[in-house]
């Protein structure tokens, strides 16, 4: 048998196509030569930072204490909000934007179909991860800063669950929203309906606890994937309806992935381009 060849149960030899690592390098160089990803990297950096600048340069910096005051981690993570929306649209859009061409020629060059698939979902929860990790610590440190200098109380990094939350709240929170969009893109070719998809799934069983009764707002909203991940961070107030236990947390964030993944290959694997 020729290298690189391999024969399928009928006797016809196909060519398997390129290892993941090649594919993996391919996907990135394609992400990084689109300037609008190029872009929206920047500008959920950017503004997200610019946010909390703005927030702590012109606002009122005894009303925004007092804020701090009544939720530790109000003023910090306010910010970092924005930027997980923003990284959620860029990898809804990455991935839906395949269907609008590329897709052809990717899949041509690798026929497995789930390997460009899964290399887009990891440069999607990698970028997530590093710029969320930036923009919490650049959040922290600015608007404390600010705080500090107009003689306000601040926040340390050494106070009991401080440092957990600020490296594992908004990284966390931006790759799995990122990873979970980017899939659902790929199941309905829309980066907006992917984006709206994945948001409402989070939403709707925290707000419309209160009209289901207690049961359900004791039991589903904990289980929702930003419920778990404030209790991955150590924000999730313990008794309290959005809190897990850590390991049970990590488990339901796996589980969401898992089957957010498994959904995603399957329809990409059979589904015409």
């Amino acid at each position: 048998m020729t290298a690189g060849v391999r024969e399928n149960g009928r006797g016809t030899r196909t060519r398997p196509g390129p290892g993941f690592g090649p594919v993996l390098r391919s996907e990135w160089r394609k992400f990084l030569a689109t300037p609008a990803n190029r872009l929206v990297l920047v500008l959920a950096f950017v503004l997200t930072v610019g946010v909390t600048v703005l927030m702590v340069v012109f606002g009122d910096s005894a009303a925004i204490a007092r804020e701090q005051a009544e939720g530790e981690y109000a003023v910090i993570f306010f910010a970092g909000g924005f930027g997980t929306l923003a990284f959620a649209g860029l990898a809804g859009g990455m991935v839906a934007s395949e269907f609008r061409g590329p897709a052809v020629w990717t899949l041509a060059a690798s026929p497995r179909r789930w390997r460009p698939l899964l290399a887009k979902l990891v440069i999607v929860a990698a970028l997530a991860l590093v710029v969320g990790l930036a923009v919490a610590q650049v959040n922290f440190h600015v608007s404390q800063a600010a705080l500090r200098a107009a003689g306000e109380p601040t926040l340390s990094l050494g106070a009991p669950g401080m440092l957990r939350a600020t490296l594992v709240y908004i990284p966390l929170g931006m790759a799995v929203q990122a990873v979970l969009t980017a899939c659902a893109a790929a199941v309905l070719r829309s980066a907006a309906g992917a984006f709206t998809a994945v948001f409402l799934v989070n939403l709707l069983p925290v707000v419309t606890a209160p009209f289901l009764g207690e049961w359900w707002m004791e039991s589903v909203p904990r289980f929702t994937y930003g419920a778990a991940t404030e209790s991955v961070a150590g924000i999730a107030v313990p008794g309290s309806e959005g809190y897990l236990p850590t390991a049970a947390a990590v488990l339901v964030l796996v589980a969401w992935v898992a089957v957010f993944v498994a959904v995603a290959v399957a329809v990409f694997e059979r589904r015409d381009v």
